[in-house]
């Protein structure tokens, strides 16, 4: 028996939130569009193409939360961004970043700019500013993840968002 119009339609739209949800799409770990202006400028870097401004226009947020990973690493508050898009070029960066609790510089960060994923571990030229609701980089040297040594550095601002949790 074949289905009707409208019999199809809905069986299209079922399935489709059927993946939608199975996918993890739409879900809070997913950054979301806000309001908020980031920028970060990469200098020095050592793959040709990357230096340039990142962020011309407001930034995808998740929220930040609170993690309590097993084992010795401290608690954090982490959240996540991406729609930094270079300017100028079809290039983008996103990014994971993590500060301890009641912190003011970074504990981790991880960027990734034009598909090649930076990170770093160290607190040096970062600050995290709750009462400003932003995370600041100056001169910040990343390494990259994949062992091949390359580094760049980045300044700018990453916005957060304001309602977080105590200590965040």
């Amino acid at each position: 028996m074949p289905l009707n119009p409208r019999s199809l339609l809905l069986s299209v739209a079922a399935l489709s939130t059927t993946m939608l949800v199975a996918c993890g799409g739409g879900n809070d770990d997913d950054p979301t569009p806000s309001n908020e202006t980031g920028v970060l400028t990469v200098t020095s870097a050592t793959v040709d193409g990357l230096n340039g401004i990142y962020g011309n226009g407001s930034l995808n947020l998740t929220d930040v939360d609170k993690k309590n990973p097993v084992g010795s690493s401290p608690e954090v508050c982490t959240f996540r961004f991406d729609g930094a898009n270079k300017v100028g070029s079809d290039a983008t960066a996103f990014g994971d970043i993590r500060y301890q609790i009641n912190g003011t510089v970074t504990y981790q960060v991880f960027l990734n700019f034009a598909g090649k994923e930076y990170a770093s571990g160290d607190a040096a030229d970062s600050s995290v500013e709750r009462d400003n609701n932003q995370v600041r980089f100056s001169g910040k040297t990343l390494t990259a993840s994949d062992g091949s040594g390359s580094t760049l550095k980045v300044s700018g601002i990453v916005p957060m968002r304001p309602n977080r949790p105590s200590g965040c």
